[in-house]
């Protein structure tokens, strides 16, 4: 519609003083800018985080606190068994904030956790493969820094938009966090998050070419997570997915592949997505 406002509507942009063949280059402007202006916009996103945190105190961890800044959003979660877990609060996984980040010295676990509330073009599962395969494997190699998990989970969510298979989940608890309804079908429901599970240890080409991978049980704040969003104990491991680093060298210097498995799909199968070997740049 709004590409062919010249032709539909050709008296209001007259009337605004806006000649028809100037027309494409100045929506690209007025999107450029929109998209500035929403990335931007952070209050609705930790809104629902906090309220999230809030609401697991006292059932999946015993405190959280805000102990980031106003352009680094992090956050300490304490979990029953004295864990202490940084998240970074970030946008969308495919972009460039993805790459800024440093795990703190006193984190037990580092977990990178993905809001996207804005982005209805792609499916959620392309940007988090650009996200971990460009952006969070490849800085953890080249830069010698662990991550533990990602999650990608924000108030789109189970919702028409954005719609979720997953069983379990919350009821109750959306309204709280957010204005955005469920899907068709529930009612103030929230699905489980996704959670992508990273190597436990850092690649290396001489000593560890393919690291081990988290599982429910290494990483407390993924089974943590899982737990207050009612999802049992025995299918938890159905519920996470698992992302790979395997790395190699060559002449040009180390090299990277990354293998995504992805769960929770309607039919229970597994779905598999490996990349090319790459270069790791920054090193």
């Amino acid at each position: 519609m709004l590409r062919e406002l010249p032709q539909r509507v050709p008296d209001l942009l007259a009337r605004e003083g806006i000649n028809a063949s100037d027309w494409d280059v100045l929506l690209r402007a007025a999107v450029e800018s929109l998209r500035g202006t929403f990335a931007a916009t952070t209050s609705k996103k930790r809104r629902f985080l906090e309220g999230l945190l809030e609401h697991g105190v006292g059932k999946a961890w015993s405190a959280w606190s805000f102990v980031g800044t106003e352009n680094r959003q992090d956050y300490r979660v304490d979990l029953a068994d004295g864990t202490s877990v940084c998240i970074e609060a970030k946008g969308c996984p495919d972009g460039n904030n993805t790459t800024i980040w440093d795990r703190p010295g006193w984190a037990d676990e580092f977990i990178v956790w993905c809001l996207c509330p804005e982005s209805l073009v792609n499916q959620p599962g392309e940007g988090t493969w650009s996200g971990v395969a460009t952006r969070l494997l490849p800085k953890e190699v080249a830069e010698r820094q662990l991550v533990d998990a990602l999650v990608f989970y924000d108030s789109r969510c189970g919702t028409d938009q954005r719609r979720c298979p997953k069983g379990y989940g919350v009821v109750g608890l959306r309204r709280k966090l957010t204005t955005t309804p469920s899907q068709t079908g529930t009612t103030d429901w929230l699905p489980p998050p996704s959670i992508y599970l990273f190597p436990r240890t850092l690649p290396n080409v001489r000593t560890n070419q393919n690291p081990p991978l988290h599982t429910v049980s290494t990483c407390t704040f993924a089974d943590a997570l899982l737990g207050l969003f009612g999802v049992p104990v025995a299918a938890r491991p159905a519920y996470v997915y698992d992302a790979s680093a395997r790395v190699r060298g060559t002449s040009r210097g180390t090299q990277l592949r990354v293998v995504v498995t992805s769960r929770c799909w309607p039919d229970g199968e597994e779905r598999q997505v490996a990349g090319n070997w790459k270069s790791v740049r920054r090193e």
